[in-house]
């Protein structure tokens, strides 16, 4: 009997949901607080990857300013002034701080979306829209040649329509109906980051290219030196044979190591002067200097690949948390999809945590070769 009851008790609570729009008192707050842990870590690794994007512009700026004008020197004064963007009395934000008020939509989307599937009271839901509110109308005034954005011609028609209807919901149902209007402008913001991300990895590969062609350049112009060296000496002779033999077969593995792979390259001796243990010994230290500018090459190499595999793992990150959102809209009374939403993205925070300490311990490498 009291099962029955319990059983009808349930239908009851469900039916009532769906009629007015509300959830049942027993909230699965554990899992809503995982999802919302998540979350945040996901918001934290965005502003770390802006924080690569503002470095890896400013270096790229920096850099193409130097082969402009290589023999320059700087002044101790900016060159120029750009007015463009003065408006108002304000000027424009810098591309990273548009890219945290963008950031701050998203948050505030999730914070309203959190607190509806929390089961708070309306009144309560109003309070945490002012803030996602204030963020969209910032948001509008972002939307322009210097800040594009997926479908910006779609999220900009309909930022005022979501402002409105969020300022004008009275129950539980009208603001999820607002957010469910406000995706198009999540979505879009997330696309924006995944394009930023792309975007990054070709500023960083390039710097990259000069590095490692750098190392390269500086492995061959020590085997040269070598290679000029030897072939100004005569055959050698005794132990000698074996030592320039041994010398030759780690050069071959230099030239492999910094990708030259060049194997066949030998140290000639065709001239007149008697090789003796002092030339022995410069041809050694020269090719320790080539082994050095090889390991520099590989831990350059090794730090692009790992940036590699974490603009991927951020990638699929974006990706879970754009469905992860979505799914938790439309599941707000489903206990069972929010802990699945929270395991599946904390999972793919783990992994892009571990591919960034990976890129970490490369880039260690790299700056102590």
């Amino acid at each position: 009997m009291v099962q029955k009851i319990f059983r009808y008790g349930i239908v009851l609570c469900v039916i009532l949901a769906m009629v007015f729009g509300f959830g049942c008192s027993s909230v699965p707050h554990r899992e809503f607080k995982s999802y919302s842990d998540a979350f945040a870590e996901t918001k934290s690794i965005t502003e770390q990857l802006l924080l690569e994007y503002d470095l890896a512009k400013r270096a790229e700026a920096k850099s193409r300013s130097a082969e402009a004008s290589p023999s320059k020197l700087s002044p101790p004064y900016p060159s120029e002034v750009n007015l463009t963007h003065i408006v108002d009395g304000k000027s424009f934000k810098d591309p990273v701080n548009a890219r945290r008020d963008a950031l701050k939509v998203v948050t505030g989307f999730n914070s309203v979306l959190i607190s509806l599937a929390e089961g708070k009271k309306p009144e309560e839901v109003k309070s945490v829209t002012d803030s996602l509110i204030e963020n969209l109308n910032n948001f509008a005034t972002l939307i322009s040649e210097d800040f594009k954005i997926p479908y910006a011609g779609q999220v900009g028609a309909i930022i005022s329509t979501v402002v409105t209807k969020l300022e004008e919901a009275e129950n539980r149902k009208q603001f999820i109906a607002a957010l469910r209007e406000a995706e198009p402008i999540i979505e879009s913001i997330l696309a924006l980051f995944a394009k930023d991300a792309q975007d990054i990895y070709k500023i960083k590969a390039r710097q990259t290219d000069r590095l490692w062609t750098d190392h390269q350049d500086k492995v061959a112009t020590l085997v040269r030196q070598m290679k000029k060296v030897a072939k100004e000496h005569s055959k050698p002779v005794g132990d000698q044979v074996n030592k320039l033999l041994e010398i030759e077969k780690t050069v071959r593995e230099v030239y492999d190591r910094a990708g030259l792979n060049e194997n066949s390259e030998k140290l000639s001796t065709t001239g007149n002067k008697s090789l003796d243990e002092l030339t022995i010994s410069q041809l050694e230290q020269t090719l320790v200097q080539a082994n050095s500018r090889a390991d520099k090459y590989e831990a350059v190499i090794k730090a692009q690949v790992a940036f590699h595999k974490l603009i991927i793992s951020y990638g699929q990150l974006l990706a879970q948390t754009k469905s992860a959102l979505t799914t938790v809209r439309l599941a707000l009374d489903a206990p069972v999809d929010i802990r699945q939403q929270a395991n599946e993205l904390i999972s793919f925070v783990f992994e892009v945590k571990r591919d960034w300490e990976v890129l970490n311990d490369a880039r260690r490498s790299a700056s102590s070769n």
